[in-house]
């Protein structure tokens, strides 16, 4: 009877250990910098913005986040030199989700809409923590329903071409 027990014990507590195994914060990857976590809590706080998504039934749901260009700014995207814009005009981003699925922004795109964005991360709802198969992070693009991808495991800044010196 003690063995039973200590089974169902260890069954139970494995069990519990699966069903809160939450999936690893997305790697946010700028060349130049090192490979950085992004923790959703990061997303939040008082520069956070709510972002509305209209349902396909009409209802309203609020998400908190960031707009994406800023969360690359903090992680090491320069856009303040000129060298930085120089390099940034052929730069791109890919958000991959945990299951593969691939958006891709350009830096241009993202800039050209820096005081009214429409890319966020996202790393809650108005009700409390992403659902496990949206979360940790989710992208969220106003407009374009199939940009927006769930369960984010990387984002990636790439340089398509490096920007050559001007000639004299």
């Amino acid at each position: 009877m003690n063995h039973r027990r200590a089974c169902l014990v260890l069954a139970v507590l494995f069990l519990a250990r699966t069903l809160s195994a939450t999936e690893p914060a997305p790697i946010v990857r700028v060349p130049g910098a090192p490979d950085k976590p992004l923790d959703p809590a990061s997303l939040l706080g008082r520069n956070q913005r709510d972002v509305r998504l209209e349902e396909t039934g009409g209802d309203v749901k609020i998400y908190h986040g960031l707009p994406l260009l800023e969360v690359l700014e903090k992680n090491g995207l320069d856009l303040k030199t000129m060298a930085g814009e120089r390099k940034s005009a052929a730069q791109v981003v890919l958000a991959i989700a945990r299951d593969g699925y691939t958006v891709v922004f350009s830096v241009g795109e993202l800039r050209l809409s820096r005081s009214n964005p429409k890319v966020f991360l996202v790393g809650e709802t108005g009700s409390g923590p992403l659902p496990d198969l949206e979360g940790p992070v989710r992208l969220i693009v106003y407009g374009d329903v199939v940009r927006s991808a769930y369960g984010l495991a990387r984002i990636e800044l790439k340089t398509l071409a490096e920007p050559r010196p001007a000639r004299p």
